[in-house]
């Protein structure tokens, strides 16, 4: 009897054994079937993922916007917003990875460029933290390297879980306020973006959940709102951010600036959907939550 049972668990080890074998022998067949040689990549977000999934020397060209790893600024630059077909051809790429956006502001070109016989796929629009894991698995898939994007996804995850935990259970839930931008005018985050599922990860309100989207606002609708917390993601200092608001008539009234909770975070780490994005969270979490 323990013979047999002996022998069943050998078996049941050997399946396992068999099915992961197997599994690999396939990733690495499509990976040789898809192998790209010349990537350029038109999104931030998509250049830090290829990075991240070790793709990096694969990478001949980014966008004008690119800043992250400092690598891409020995790369190619393409503007994303005016592309130029006979520009693209000439770095002679395999795979371009564009951004879902870009169909409508691009889809001429990428069309043109696909007909030309280069691999043109769209990563899809993530405005959430879930819908950023199907990117990196998008990413993944398209490159052949589904085991690495699968460890980014599973390791990401526990970095946010372990964020999320750190937020004080007795904290008093906190009205947000997300400066995206202050010149000409002021914008900010609503429902359905990254920046509001960022907060409601970290049990945070924010301010403007009432609009969709990323939509301007007027200093006398954030003054109504009267947020708990001000946060910049311009790039700039929070004395820079500080100096900035209280030269804002009316700003004195809000409860944000009355007890000096002006804030400033890296705008790249909380907007982009890629991997330093548990860095931008925890950031977030400190701005609002770290005294």
């Amino acid at each position: 009897m323990k013979k047999s049972i002996k022998f069943i668990s050998f078996v049941a080890i050997l399946i396992v054994l068999l099915a992961a074998c197997s599994t690999e022998q396939k990733e690495k067949q499509h990976a040789d079937k898809v192998k790209y040689d010349r990537i350029i990549s038109l999104m931030p977000s998509n250049t830090e993922i290829l990075y991240e999934l070790g793709l990096g020397k694969k990478v001949i060209g980014v966008s004008t916007v690119d800043d992250y790893p400092k690598e891409v600024k020995d790369k190619k630059q393409f503007d994303a917003m005016k592309l130029n077909k006979e520009s693209l051809l000439k770095a002679k790429p395999d795979l371009i990875l564009a951004h879902e956006s870009q169909k409508s502001t691009a889809g001429d070109v990428l069309k043109s460029l696909k007909q030309s016989g280069v691999k043109v796929v769209y990563v899809k629009d993530a405005q959430s933290i879930s819908e950023m894991y199907d990117s990196f698995k998008q990413v993944g898939e398209v490159t052949g390297k589904q085991s690495k994007a699968k460890a980014l996804v599973k390791e990401t995850k526990q970095n946010i879980k372990n964020i999320k935990a750190s937020v004080p259970k007795d904290a008093k839930s906190q009205k947000v306020f997300m400066e995206v931008s202050s010149e000409p005018e002021i914008y900010t985050a609503g429902k359905q973006t990254f920046f509001n599922d960022m907060l409601e990860t970290l049990k945070a309100k924010n301010s403007f959940s009432n609009i969709e989207g990323w939509q301007k606002v007027s200093k006398e609708d954030i003054i109504k709102k009267n947020p708990d917390i001000m946060i910049s993601t311009m790039g700039i200092s929070e004395k820079s951010y500080q100096k900035m608001v209280e030269q804002r008539g009316g700003f004195d009234k809000i409860t944000a600036v009355k007890k000096g909770e002006l804030k400033a975070v890296n705008g790249d780490e909380i907007s982009r959907p890629g991997p330093r994005i548990d860095d931008g969270l925890k950031a977030l979490k400190e701005a609002i939550y770290d005294k």
